[in-house]
């Protein structure tokens, strides 16, 4: 029977945040450069306060980092003083950019190497409430996965059953059919087995414990990404 192996990206597959955080200064500069005087008026602080304003009034938006972002621009630069046509088309610009950046990602050890061996024997998918793109020649990864399920393209985002349910679907697999791998014991662990797949807490390094509060484990834990493929022949046994 098909099994479907479906990893999330940030944390799991590289640190997050040295990306973001080299994205937010390249976005500093690329607003100064246009606007001065903008970064310092919206500082990271400053844009969390417009981040809440958007939520409070689209809570809908909030699966979708990509589109909150640009809500978040384009509220920042009217403040700003610039006319609606105008902050739009310059949103829309500075999005584009952070998202350049946003895919400058920094691969954990091993991972194109367990990627390739696992890809000549499973299907591979992503379920991902991030907005990397697992196909952009930056990440580099494109060629081990058969698809991609991100939640700011879908509207929904994990622990939704929905979401894993989406991914099952799409490969023509029953749920009990995918594992899925991730580092986060809520939106990885417990919405994979509350969908009814199977799940493998990547915990690098073993630095975390388990909180009781987070619900049903993992069926699997790994501490390094080459435990992968022994730990999911073990799950098919």
């Amino acid at each position: 029977m098909s099994v479907l192996i479906t990893f999330d990206l940030d944390n799991t597959l590289w640190d997050v945040a040295p990306v973001i955080m080299r994205a937010e200064y390249a976005m500093e500069s690329w607003f100064e450069e246009r606007f001065p005087g903008f970064s310092q008026q919206y500082s990271l602080s400053a844009r969390e306060a417009l981040k809440q304003k958007v939520l409070a009034e689209n809570p809908a938006m909030s699966p979708n980092l990509t589109a909150l972002r640009l809500s978040i621009y384009r509220l920042a630069l009217k403040q700003f003083g610039l006319p609606s046509e105008e902050a739009n088309l310059v949103a829309e610009a500075a999005l584009a950019h952070f998202c350049e950046w946003r895919q400058k990602v920094d691969l954990y050890p091993h991972v194109v190497d367990v990627l390739e061996e696992l890809h000549q024997d499973y299907s591979l998918a992503v379920i991902t409430n991030g907005n990397a793109d697992v196909y952009h020649p930056y990440v580099g990864l494109g060629q081990y996965f058969d698809f991609a399920v991100r939640a700011d393209q879908v509207g929904i985002a994990k622990p939704s059953v929905d979401l894993f349910s989406f991914a099952a679907k799409t490969a023509g697999v029953d749920l009990t059919q995918l594992i899925h791998i991730g580092d986060h014991p809520i939106d990885d662990v417990f919405g994979a087995s509350n969908a009814g797949a199977r799940s493998v807490w990547f915990n690098r390094h073993g630095a975390q414990r388990w909180g009781d509060e987070w619900g049903g484990r993992s069926n699997a834990e790994v501490h390094s990404l080459l435990e992968l493929p022994t730990v999911i022949r073990s799950l098919m046994l």
